[in-house]
């Protein structure tokens, strides 16, 4: 699974419509800080009106490899375990497979095998919709999460305007 899956819908469903929001003469820096501080605003509020824990969504400072940046990833919950019983079961198949070879052999243990398909996928992808569609139900019940979603593409558009032509997206 890619880690930014969570954030990606978070972003999506928060984009949907435009207002306009003042950030002092269009600074692509300023823009940025405000845009990281409604996303923030959105997050908290949606975890607030949030009533299935399985999609609350949790961000953290990761650092991606190749990288001392830190960068900020925000994923539902559903999506952190997933990965994380992901990861086990790899770890748990290469030990196995080392056990099996009766140590490492040249190629070293199929790491991954097996994985990726099946009813593993199906689960995922109907927990993915699932997810998608409680994002839908808590924005259209919200006023707040809609104006911080309108906030929130406007800075957007905002930014791609002040940096267009300069190299920045």
């Amino acid at each position: 699974m890619k880690i930014s899956r969570g954030f990606a819908f978070v972003s999506a469903l928060a984009m949907c419509c435009t207002s306009s929001v003042v950030v002092a003469a269009d600074n692509p820096g300023k823009l940025r800080a405000e845009m990281a501080k409604v996303e923030r605003q959105y997050i908290d509020l949606y975890n607030k009106v949030n009533t299935n824990p399985e999609f609350a969504i949790i961000c953290r400072m990761d650092k991606p490899t190749g990288t001392s940046f830190a960068v900020r990833v925000c994923q539902p919950k559903y999506l952190i375990a997933a990965n994380a019983r992901s990861a086990a079961e790899q770890i748990q198949f290469a030990v196995a497979a080392g056990n099996a070879t009766g140590g490492a052999n040249a190629n070293g243990p199929n790491v991954g095998a097996g994985f990726g398909g099946g009813a593993a996928a199906n689960s995922a992808a109907d927990k993915d919709e699932a997810f998608k569609q409680n994002m839908l139900d808590l924005l259209q019940k919200s006023p707040e999460l809609q104006a911080l979603g309108k906030k929130s593409n406007d800075l957007q558009a905002r930014l791609a305007e002040a940096t267009k032509g300069k190299g920045e997206r």
